[in-house]
């Protein structure tokens, strides 16, 4: 099953955002999600997730032409780490959706070309294909706002729950 068209190229912190709203699970199941290797291997630790879940994450490699380029890039935009570059050059060059919790990356990717998706459009998106049911879509924006980690906006967490509550009783 796929949330989108496109493939799906995710960071760390959307990975620790679905594991903290307890659907990693259900994510890392589906068809287009994807984790760049170099990310994979160097960055996920216990901090991120759950190690066993996260370990069913499908990977794209880097190729050399790419890790060329997030060099070259590195060396002219300050404020992002090689491994928000490798995964912004990933999806550019796979026609994909950048998943980040990053806003500077956020940024430096639509900025040039790359769309961009967040923890709770995921959600979202994961609750509208059937993925999870209302009742866990607000629960996991509920364990979001609750968890001491989350850099989302509480009234943006708010504003999407408020909106499954209202699907929920129009269902």
């Amino acid at each position: 099953m796929t949330i989108t068209t496109k493939i799906i190229i995710t960071d760390t912190n959307i990975i620790t955002d679905l594991s903290n709203a307890n659907i990693l699970d259900k994510f890392v199941k589906l068809d287009n999600v994807y984790i760049s290797d170099m990310v994979k291997r160097d960055e996920i630790n216990s901090n991120t997730g759950n190690i066993n879940i996260i370990k069913k994450l499908k990977t794209i490699p880097a190729t050399s032409e790419e890790i060329n380029e997030m060099v070259n890039i590195s060396k002219i935009v300050s404020g992002l780490s090689p491994y928000d570059i490798i995964n912004f050059i990933i999806a550019k060059h796979n026609n994909a959706i950048l998943a980040t919790g990053d806003k500077r990356l956020k940024d430096y990717s639509e900025a040039n070309g790359v769309e961009v998706i967040r923890t709770l459009k995921i959600i979202k998106l994961m609750k509208n294909k059937n993925i999870i049911s209302v009742k866990d879509a607000i629960n996991s924006c509920k364990r979001l706002k609750e968890h001491n980690n989350t850099r989302i906006p509480h009234n943006d967490i708010d504003n999407l729950i408020q909106e499954f509550e209202k699907d929920s009783v129009e269902c």
